[in-house]
């Protein structure tokens, strides 16, 4: 019996033909949903798989009996994207591994790549970071430090949006935060719905509109290639 780690891709229709295959032997399909805004409902995703699936919640996912079930029965955790971008989900592969539970990784495309996109070149990208939601007393700041870094080499710097941010408040923190700490940018770029209905902005951050579908993300330019500036001038 085995666990098999399966990216869904961009869209309900990404699913390879491998990844079909598996999951329509495998006795439970379950959904991680909790890291991800997925662009679409369920049920497409269940037609593509012609299969029931159960949504899982963080603690339900890295509950032990979760990976168990799997020396039982062939069992299937689909994650939006690739399936091992996010950190949580190799954490799941490894506690395979001390277990020596038999598991398999499908991969697919994802938001590390599909922001080729906006006409930037991937090997000139930085560090990705992420930004929290803020609260009244907490207001950590620490992905500028990355886009500090990444700016220092002319690197791109991704910035991932936490999944209950809304734009607005998303560009009002991270305005607050590039004045803070005196970093100066011209324009940002907006990524929205990739891979499904993609949406790119290029702008001043206030130029920036306040909603989009989710999920979205920003790219804080480093040094442009005049290909790239290019590119970004006719989205």
């Amino acid at each position: 019996m085995t666990f098999y780690l399966i990216g869904t891709g961009l869209n309900a229709e990404s699913l390879s033909w491998e990844a079909l295959k598996i999951i329509r032997k495998c006795k439970q399909v379950y959904l991680e949903n909790y890291t991800v805004d997925f662009p679409f409902e369920k049920k497409r995703l269940e037609r593509t798989c012609n299969k029931k699936i159960k949504e899982l919640q963080r603690e339900e996912v890295e509950s032990e009996e979760f990976l168990d079930k799997a020396k039982k029965e062939n069992i299937a955790l689909l994650v939006y994207g690739d399936s091992l971008s996010a950190t949580t989900h190799s954490e799941l592969i490894l506690n395979c591994m001390k277990k020596k539970i038999p598991h398999q990784v499908i991969h697919n495309a994802s938001i590390l790549t599909a922001i080729s996109e906006t006409g930037l070149q991937l090997y000139k990208l930085g560090k990705t970071t992420s930004m929290p939601t803020w609260k009244d007393n907490w207001k950590p700041d620490s992905f500028t430090e990355i886009i500090k870094q990444n700016q220092s080499i002319g690197a791109h710097t991704l910035l991932l949006i936490d999944i209950a941010l809304d734009l607005e408040k998303a560009k009002s923190q991270l305005k607050e935060s590039l004045e803070k700490n005196k970093i100066e940018v011209e324009k940002i770029i907006l990524c929205s719905n990739l891979g499904v209905k993609s949406r790119i902005y290029y702008d001043n951050l206030e130029n920036l509109p306040l909603r989009i579908p989710k999920p979205y993300c920003m790219i804080i330019p480093g040094k442009l290639h005049f290909h790239e500036q290019d590119f970004l001038e006719h989205l």
